[in-house]
């Protein structure tokens, strides 16, 4: 008989390395060779979903109210993640994932509001990253949890099963007063600042509930914002924007591409995903305190610019090659997570800052939702390495994110400076925003005349907080981390 056989065996089944998992959706469902861009378009989906809930819970929380939002939200996102454990098809699971994508953006996004709208404005920029450090407490636990649990279906559940915890503090968490008074619930208002003013030793100013729902009526009786399309009638609003909007995309697009790609990295992928959720929270607390002193244009600029050499970087350790130098590949991924984590931080209150009040709300949306198709081509990105193969193929995603930041810090040292200046009011006020004199020769103040409206927030400042509240913090909004 011939020794060499031209037979075709079939092949049953894929044989995997449990050594680090037992088991993922990856092996279930063996998304393998024809199938591995699977893994990449459900990653993309799942960013989409924010995208969605982004919009959704924005509008039904101005609708029904940010308590009633963060209700819902969570329901959603338990009854998705938890279903998510029991499928083994791709179409469901990405489907049950996208849901659950839209409801972690509205746990994320309405309570943020409400914590914005609950604190006075001295407070609203340590509220808003303060509230930041949470996502890298969660993944530090999501980390032990994974080390301990390495099936995905078991993990999956004991991330999501906990969450029903959450709905018992409903009655906890109480509705936004500003947002009562734009209703017309005066008196709901009034108790839930009672309640506050309790908690915090203060009495509740005589009328200041008055005068709010007042300020709150005058908003709603203004004249209507300009359209987003103003801007294109001036070219310095123009390109500011079109500034902005890159910068968006650009730290959205980092941001969940370096997480994503942790796993690429070498030596243990548990330490590695920790030191991740580590530099996180580190850049969250540096941001905090470099945000009033060092300025929004400069530090933002700073955090993508060391990114993007971070990133860039990435290259040295990937083509020299050798185990022994791995962790200087760590070393220049975290840095640049660090950068990128700063970037996202600053990115909210520097556009909010830089546009006339008829048009912030419109381009702070549009931005985010630019930012989310970042989000959404990112696990293309990330997945590069994959596709191409070979050492250039490891650093390639590293290479993209990295020039791209490098790109979008660079464009941003173009915009001017807003700390301490006045936020600008009108389309005219925004065109000569950073100039050191007006078109009427008087040079631009760095405090606003206080108005009737300002006397009041001082008033919630001194219920809310057992201090003076006279901290000089522009109000902006604030970064979201989905």
């Amino acid at each position: 008989s011939s020794l060499v056989s031209n037979d075709t065996i079939s092949c049953d089944k894929w044989t995997f390395d449990e050594s680090v998992f037992k088991n993922t959706f990856v092996t279930e469902a063996e998304l393998v060779c024809d199938d591995l861009p699977l893994k990449s378009h459900a990653n993309s989906i799942y960013m989409a979903g924010l995208l969605v809930g982004s919009i959704f819970y924005g509008v039904f929380s101005d609708w029904k109210g940010r308590k009633p939002a963060i209700m819902v939200a969570l329901l959603v996102q338990c009854a998705s993640a938890i279903g998510t454990a029991f499928v083994s098809d791709w179409w469901t699971f990405v489907v049950l994932r996208f849901l659950t994508a839209t409801g972690n953006m509205g746990l994320f996004m309405c309570p943020f509001v409400l914590s914005m709208e609950l604190v006075g404005r001295a407070w609203r920029t340590f509220a808003g990253v303060a509230i930041q450090l949470f996502w890298g407490l969660g993944m530090f636990v999501l980390t032990a949890l994974a080390y301990i649990v390495r099936d995905w279906v078991d993990l999956q559940l004991a991330t999501s099963v906990y969450a029903t915890i959450l709905l018992s503090l409903y009655w906890l968490i109480p509705e936004s007063p500003r947002w009562l008074l734009t209703q017309g619930r005066t008196q709901e208002a009034k108790e839930v600042l009672e309640k506050v003013a309790k908690a915090n030793g203060k009495t509740l100013p005589p009328n200041v509930v008055e005068m709010m729902g007042k300020t709150e009526k005058q908003k709603d009786e203004s004249p209507k914002s300009d359209g987003l399309l103003t801007i294109c009638s001036y070219p310095v609003l123009a390109f500011r924007a079109v500034v902005i909007f890159v910068n968006w995309f650009v730290v959205v697009m980092v941001y969940y591409g370096l997480t994503l790609n942790v796993g690429s990295l070498g030596g243990n992928i548990y330490l590695n995903f920790f030191l991740s959720g580590a530099v996180e929270t580190l850049a969250n607390i540096v941001t905090i305190y470099a945000l009033p002193r060092m300025g929004r244009k400069k530090f933002h600029c700073f955090s993508m610019l060391l990114g993007g050499v971070a990133n860039v970087s990435f290259l040295i350790p990937v083509l020299v090659g050798g185990d022994d130098i791995t962790w200087v590949g760590v070393v220049l991924s975290n840095i640049g997570k660090f950068g990128a984590t700063g970037g996202f931080s600053t990115i909210y209150v520097f556009t909010a800052e830089l546009f006339p009040t008829n048009l912030r709300n419109s381009v702070v949306g549009t931005s985010s939702m630019v930012a989310r198709v970042g989000g959404i081509i990112s696990p293309y990105i990330a997945d590069l390495g994959t596709l191409v193969g070979g050492r250039f193929g490891t650093s390639l995603p590293y290479v993209v994110f990295g020039l791209s930041g490098l790109v979008a810090g660079l464009l941003a040292l173009l915009l001017p400076e807003t700390l301490n200046q006045k936020l600008p009011e009108t389309i005219q006020d925004a065109v000569h925003f950073g100039n050191s004199k007006r078109p009427d020769g008087d040079s631009q103040p760095t405090t606003k005349p206080q108005a009737a409206s300002e006397s009041t927030e001082m008033s919630i400042n001194d219920v809310m907080f057992n201090n003076d509240g006279n901290g000089h913090v522009n109000q902006s909004f604030v970064s979201e981390k989905f």
